[in-house]
């Protein structure tokens, strides 16, 4: 190896460029320099040429070595801390309003007493500079299941929002059918209901119907916005019509907006917009451009490319319809989460925080300064997709989200939370590291996240709304990084079909992690009936990813995944498809788990599955309705009887408290 690649490969990982990685099967994969060039440019690191590599590693290690403090602290929130010091300083820590919370001198070693939960900068004073110091102070775990509910296991539902029918939604399903299900769910006994993600997809894109692509992660979709009066029931074809439907609502929402306008009370909505901060209004400039200019912010003029006061002036008035939408949806979601509690949910919504943001969107326009340029997020491949994905998704870069004290990632995190009692974030393999793909067609790679900042800032957040937070650990899982997810207080994701021995045989329930959320399966996998006929495997043929041996190979593996399940679950030879689905569900009703769900579309033996990870049109992802109508829950025999199963099972009933000895 020459000294000009020896340069490269430890440039790339001073700055978290993995060189190499290993995949399921245990096979090396070394990064070529190509690869490396582009992640180190996308993380803004010149590495174009041999020397701009030298000077890039000569500035990275001068920079390390000027400091005499790291730039970021962690330290769990009331305990104190020292920090080792090569010279005397003064020294100040400041709380999130600008407070000083502590201050003094130091020589040798710097000592902190306890701060609060939050976010704090050290500042500190040397004879020859100053340094700022981050100080994330997170609880030393976030909340989890029994400090939350007094419950020490929990069972729920998830279901697609989209897919719901309903007498008024008009073609795709509302927040108040959402209302109207996790109420129903919620007399049967459930203590949450989770849905797809539901973050804003973009006004005028209307060909985006993924709710894991949005345009940005901290507001909301408009398309789940209820009309008073309805729409009209929705249509009784399987398959969602997205560009009818949302021609049909826009012109809705138009005319509710000003009917709104034209009526007296709007107070509510002031104070609201009020409260919500001034990223709602970059928002909304987003939305109001891009119905002139287009969804794709890149080909707008330049001057109108990022927030400022000229994209404000451009957008004009239009921007206060799309601050209501947004109050629209935030009111309606609220009203969602209480009518679950009521109905005796003791989590209520389960919402999903996706990957990324589209490269085309409004979170990309909104944070320049922390998004890493020329690069999509996307996995190698898995036994979700045999020939890896590209997920188009932009990404955070580290450094510059960090710098930026995390903002972005806090405010996603508090607006998702603030509207539920459940938080799954999606691949959370990715607060550790991420696998991005080069626009310019090199190889893919995988890049370090600052992961124990992440968590830091998942436990500050989740603290303080209360919530409970799920991290999808599925896929290539480096060690230690359950263990040290779960210390933080995240609980695991086991989905049971995933759950096997080498041979590819599936393990029992009583093997399912017990800090975990069990489930069968996911939107991202084959239904239960969808599993047990290998529907799955013949829409891999369908698409071109299988010939006939790879075909034959892998039904032959699901023989035997069948074989195994039919011993663990007790499954008779003669047993039909509705015996098979109770049979697992009894099983998963008993695993050690401390969160069960059971997806909708299995407890309904739904065959056909919402997506097929890898597709956009080939499979008709996102797009499925549920067979049954949400005013059809509460009388629907198949979901009775998977609740009655869990309710006896599962012992949800909260932890009753030791009375205390009379006095």
């Amino acid at each position: 190896m020459s000294q000009a690649d020896t340069d490269l490969r430890d440039l790339a990982r001073a700055h978290g460029v993995h060189t190499e990685y290993s995949d399921l099967q245990g096979r090396q994969h070394l990064a070529g320099p190509d690869t490396l060039r582009a992640l180190l440019q996308a993380l803004g690191v010149e590495a174009g040429s041999e020397t701009k590599v030298r000077d890039a590693l000569h500035h990275t290690r001068n920079e390390e070595r000027r400091r005499h403090l790291p730039l970021e602290h962690i330290v769990e929130a009331e305990q104190t801390s020292s920090l080792p010091l090569r010279a005397a300083c003064q020294w100040c820590v400041t709380g999130e309003t600008g407070s000083v919370l502590a201050d003094g001198r130091a020589d040798g070693v710097l000592n902190l007493p306890g701060l609060p939960i939050g976010y704090h900068n050290l500042q500190t004073t040397f004879a020859d500079h100053r340094e700022t110091t981050r100080i994330l102070a997170p609880p030393a775990r976030a909340p989890d299941l029994q400090s939350r509910t007094a419950r020490h296991h929990s069972w729920g539902m998830t279901g697609a929002l989209y897919g719901l029918r309903s007498a008024e939604n008009g073609g795709l399903g509302t927040y108040a059918d959402l209302s109207a299900a996790a109420a129903s769910l919620g007399e049967m006994g459930a203590q949450f209901f989770g849905i797809n993600p539901v973050h804003a997809l973009g006004w005028a894109d209307n060909k985006i119907i993924s709710p894991y692509s949005p345009s940005h992660r901290g507001f909301f979709n408009t398309d789940h916005i209820a009309i008073q009066g309805g729409m009209g029931p929705s249509p009784q074809t399987s398959l969602i019509d997205y560009a009818a439907f949302r021609k049909h609502h826009a012109s809705a929402l138009e005319q509710a907006y000003a009917e709104f306008k034209s009526s007296a009370g709007q107070s509510a909505f002031l104070d609201w917009q009020c409260r919500a901060g001034p990223e709602l209004a970059k928002f909304a400039q987003f939305e109001t451009l891009s119905e002139t200019y287009g969804p794709d912010f890149r080909g707008w003029p330049q001057k109108l490319r990022q927030p400022g006061p000229e994209a404000e002036m451009a957008a004009g008035e239009r921007t206060e319809f799309h601050v209501w939408l947004q109050w629209q949806a935030d009111t309606q979601i609220g009203t969602a989460q209480r009518a679950a509690q009521d109905a005796g949910m003791s989590l209520g919504l389960y919402l999903d925080l996706a990957v990324g943001p589209r490269p085309d969107g409004a979170e990309v326009w909104m944070n320049a300064a922390t998004i890493a340029r020329g690069v999509t997020i996307g996995a190698p491949p898995d036994h979700l997709s045999p020939k890896g994905q590209s997920w188009a998704l932009a990404a955070h870069a580290p450094g510059p989200l960090a710098t930026a004290n995390y903002a972005p990632f806090r405010a996603m995190l508090r607006k998702l939370m603030g509207k539920c009692g459940l938080l799954r974030i999606d691949h959370a393999l990715g607060l550790a590291r991420s696998y991005w793909l080069p626009d310019d067609g090199s190889a893919g790679g995988y890049v370090t996240q600052p992961f124990t900042s992440l968590l830091a800032v998942i436990q500050i957040e989740a603290a303080r709304a209360g919530c409970v937070v799920i991290g999808e650990d599925l896929g290539l899982v480096p060690a230690g990084f359950r263990d040290q997810m779960n210390a933080a207080g995240l609980y695991s994701y086991a989905v049971w079909q995933f759950e096997t021995r080498s041979d590819g045989t599936i393990l029992p329930a009583s093997s399912l992690a017990p800090y975990g959320l069990a489930c069968f399966g996911t939107h991202d996998t084959p239904t239960l009936s969808g599993f047990w006929h290998g529907t799955d495997i013949e829409w891999w043929r369908r698409v071109g990813w299988l010939d006939d041996a790879g075909h034959a190979i892998q039904h032959s593996r699901r023989a035997r995944q069948r074989s195994s399940l039919r011993k663990v679950c007790g499954i008779a030879p003669e047993a039909g498809l509705t015996g098979i689905i109770d049979k697992v569900h009894a099983q998963l009703a008993a695993a050690p788990s401390e969160l069960v769900s059971i997806q909708l579309d299995d407890a309904l033996a739904v065959t056909e599955a919402q997506n097929l990870p890898g597709t956009i049109d080939a499979h008709p992802n996102w797009r499925r309705r549920l067979p049954v109508p949400v005013d059809g829950f509460g009388t629907s025999s198949a979901l009775r009887h998977v609740a009655d199963m869990m309710n006896t099972c599962r012992h949800t009933e909260p932890i009753r408290q030791k009375e205390e000895a009379p006095t």
